[in-house]
């Protein structure tokens, strides 16, 4: 293995902290109305499907716009979209806080979406480009535990300032979240590196005469359907896992609450693990992913199941999410690997952008498939849809690993910043 110089390994720690503290941001503004909600329902007078469409609104656009992205990245440079991103989230706090109307939360929350359909393209191509190769495990690894960060440090932020201060001061004081990691990622733009888009000897230049030739690779959709299926199976977690665990094993709302928070947890010290694993040259990326989500699938089971005792449903739950986090580094060096061996560098940024739809495609939908089965009071049948969700993952992971040949190593040369 290829030893890093200290004044490389400070510039790649430098990146991936600047990358992933922007990815932080994006999940912290998935939450930022939800957050607001016993706040904003009753100032506007909302019943909960008035207040879950900004919210839909936020996932649906986020989903449309992250292919744009993509396109945007290759021609604009990763750095420029990745501002445009950040001012739109600032943007939709500002709004937000300066509501009038319904309409005006609505609006807040399409410009979030905007703002968040540009952090998968614009990391993934500045990651790819800018960290060395033995520390791209590592960067895909903290970018993916950020993530969570700003899940779990969102509503504590929020709820905790409306409290105090108002839901407008609340909203305001998210915009300013997004001003000052804008500020940060101004000041190190210099050490991101331009991105190589040589075409590799592997790839087929046939295919990408049109804009969208790329989508006539099987591996790309294989790519959008691995996120369809893992974001769809989370979303009953992260919706429904308080109210299927009361039902099903009698926990209290708080105690339902942690099981989450375990998840969490969990996949956050999975991903530290799995970004050493990816670094690990002589291991398969894709026989990583299916394992580590055979695991996950097992535990989920094993809870709809309802055979263990209510005290095991936090550590079940610390397990499943642990396996996810494993998984997740080699998923993303997977993706990248698979791509460039198909296409080269140069599309990395549609590829990001269409693939990762597929995770907007699933949290928008989960909710309505399973809400449904809940209705009918088959909370076991949806913790059993989570395994199966899992499961076929870890076959379309295999699929992709199957179809992908070995990569082209990648230079850092020319990407318009």
């Amino acid at each position: 293995m290829l030893k890093i110089r200290s004044k490389d390994a400070k510039h790649d720690t430098e990146v991936i902290a600047l990358v992933s503290l922007a990815h932080a941001s994006s999940h912290f503004y998935h939450l930022v109305i939800p957050s607001l909600f016993p706040w904003l329902m009753p100032a506007f007078g909302l019943d909960y499907i008035d207040a879950g469409l900004p919210v839909t609104a936020f996932f649906i656009v986020s989903a449309f716009c992250q292919s744009a992205s993509g396109f945007l990245v290759e021609k604009y440079g990763a750095k420029v979209v990745l501002y445009g991103g950040l001012t739109s989230l600032a943007l939709s706090s500002f709004v937000l806080g300066s509501a009038q109307s319904y309409a005006w939360i609505v609006a807040a929350g399409i410009l979030a979406g905007i703002g968040n359909s540009v952090f998968h393209p614009t990391d993934f191509c500045l990651i790819s480009a800018s960290v060395s190769k033995n520390w791209l495990g590592h960067a895909f690894a903290w970018h993916g535990i950020t993530g969570n960060l700003g899940w779990a440090i969102c509503p504590l932020f929020m709820v905790s300032i409306a409290s105090t201060l108002g839901w407008r001061t609340a909203a305001y004081a998210a915009s300013s979240v997004a001003l000052l990691i804008l500020a940060l990622e101004l000041w190190g733009r210099n050490l991101f590196r331009p991105l190589d888009v040589s075409e590799p000897p592997t790839a087929n230049p046939t295919k990408k005469n049109t804009a969208f030739g790329f989508l006539t690779e099987e591996t790309v959709w294989l790519c959008f359907m691995f996120f369809f299926f893992t974001s769809f199976g989370f979303g009953v977690l992260q919706s429904f896992s308080p109210t299927i665990f009361g039902k099903i094993y009698g926990l209290s709302l708080a105690q339902a609450s942690s099981a989450l928070t375990s998840y969490m947890i969990g996949s956050g010290i999975g991903g530290i693990l799995g970004g050493f694993i990816v670094s690990q040259d002589r291991l398969s990326r894709d026989k990583v992913v299916a394992w580590a989500l055979t695991f996950s699938a097992v535990n989920a089971a094993l809870l709809a199941s309802q055979i263990p005792a209510s005290f095991f449903v936090s550590p079940i739950m610390f397990l499943m999410g642990f396996g996810v986090g494993v998984a997740n580094p080699s998923r993303d060096v997977l993706i990248r690997e698979s791509t460039i061996s198909k296409l080269g560098n140069k599309y990395l940024g549609r590829v990001y952008g269409f693939v990762y739809c597929g995770m907007d495609v699933g949290q928008s939908l989960s909710p309505i498939v399973f809400g449904a089965i809940l209705d009918r009071g088959l909370f076991a049948t949806a913790l059993a849809g989570v395994a199966v969700c899992q499961t076929c993952a870890i076959f379309t992971a295999l699929r992709v690993g199957g179809s992908s040949k070995e990569p082209q190593p990648a230079s850092h040369s020319s990407e318009k910043a």
